[in-house]
């Protein structure tokens, strides 16, 4: 099973991730559960249990304009520069390393940034169009993932 989780809270920039997991609850990808989790803090650990790979979504931050996709690897997010952007308890870059020390992390995953850009923490999603095309990438990416990450969850249960 393949689980995406979007990240984040119901306010401002920070929503991106929450968005992106509505869009895609609408029409979710085969084999797949869609979850929304706002502000999960270590709580998001108990979401990787039970499945064979996990695509997180969630805002993020750095000095790339607005809309781009950060799209790491979850095994390799500690290695990655980018900032998620975390109004939650715990981030969610700590709350991977956490699960990875605890043996809980799915075989396979990724976690997909969406760049906030300037505006940074607080601006209207629906207010900045870079934004918003970076939500529809990343609901676009996602359901690419989830049909990769098929094909290989059927090749190792051959």
């Amino acid at each position: 099973m393949i689980r995406i989780i979007g990240i984040g809270s119901p306010f401002g920039d920070d929503a991106a991730g929450l968005e992106a997991a509505r869009q895609l609850a609408a029409a979710p990808p085969p084999h797949t559960e869609v979850l929304a989790a706002d502000r999960p803090g270590t709580t998001l650990i108990d979401l990787f249990d039970g499945v064979d790979a996990v695509i997180l979504i969630d805002a993020a931050h750095s000095d790339a304009p607005a809309g781009r996709i950060h799209d790491i690897d979850l095994h390799a997010l500690r290695l990655h520069p980018v900032a998620l952007v975390s109004s939650h308890d715990l981030g969610v870059v700590e709350v991977v390393q956490l699960a990875a020390t605890l043996g809980r992390l799915p075989p396979h995953g990724r976690v997909l940034g969406i760049e906030i850009g300037a505006a940074g923490f607080g601006a209207r999603v629906d207010g900045c169009v870079g934004v918003q095309v970076g939500i529809a990438e990343a609901v676009n990416r996602a359901q690419r993932w989830c049909a990769a990450y098929r094909r290989i969850i059927r090749s190792t249960q051959r």
